[in-house]
């Protein structure tokens, strides 16, 4: 049986910015409460794992591309590996996972959107968020809320 939705929300929450994602994936949980939720700080095979056998996968992740205004969402493309967690200077990229896992015949989800949050200071060991990302929370999570509510 396939199962419907999964949303993961990746990040560090002992890192500044990085955490965003958890934040806003368990924001976004109550206000879409059919989603099946886990965040945590995965490598790119683990979230291949994780998202295996689901009709639709949606992931959060912070960003840094220093061409967006701080706390600006978008819509990342799985083959180009622009977030922190997503991507892989030390093992597999998000989109070599998936490349892998689909040539193994894993169950992957035929949707998958990822969104990319722009962050300021994702590598700095601390219990907050920067001001201008917190300030933008709000939009942040209605504006990923607003788009998945399309897709479910």
């Amino acid at each position: 049986m396939t199962k419907k939705f999964i949303l993961i929300g990746l990040g560090n929450p002992i890192m500044s910015d990085d955490r965003v994602g958890i934040i806003v994936a368990q924001e976004v949980k109550k206000r879409l409460p059919d989603l099946d939720l886990d965040t945590a700080c995965y490598g790119s095979l683990e979230v291949v794992d994780r998202i295996s056998g689901y009709e639709k996968a949606f992931i959060i992740d912070s960003m840094v591309t220093d061409r967006f205004v701080k706390g600006t969402v978008r819509r990342v493309d799985p083959g180009v590996d622009v977030t922190l967690n997503c991507g892989g200077s030390h093992g597999v990229s998000l989109s070599q996972a998936i490349e892998i896992a689909r040539a193994c015949g894993s169950a992957l989800p035929p949707t998958i959107l990822i969104y990319g949050i722009e962050v300021s200071d994702p590598f700095t060991v601390g219990d907050a968020m920067s001001e201008e990302l917190n300030a933008s929370l709000d939009s942040i999570v209605e504006s990923i809320v607003e788009d998945i509510g399309r897709e479910v």
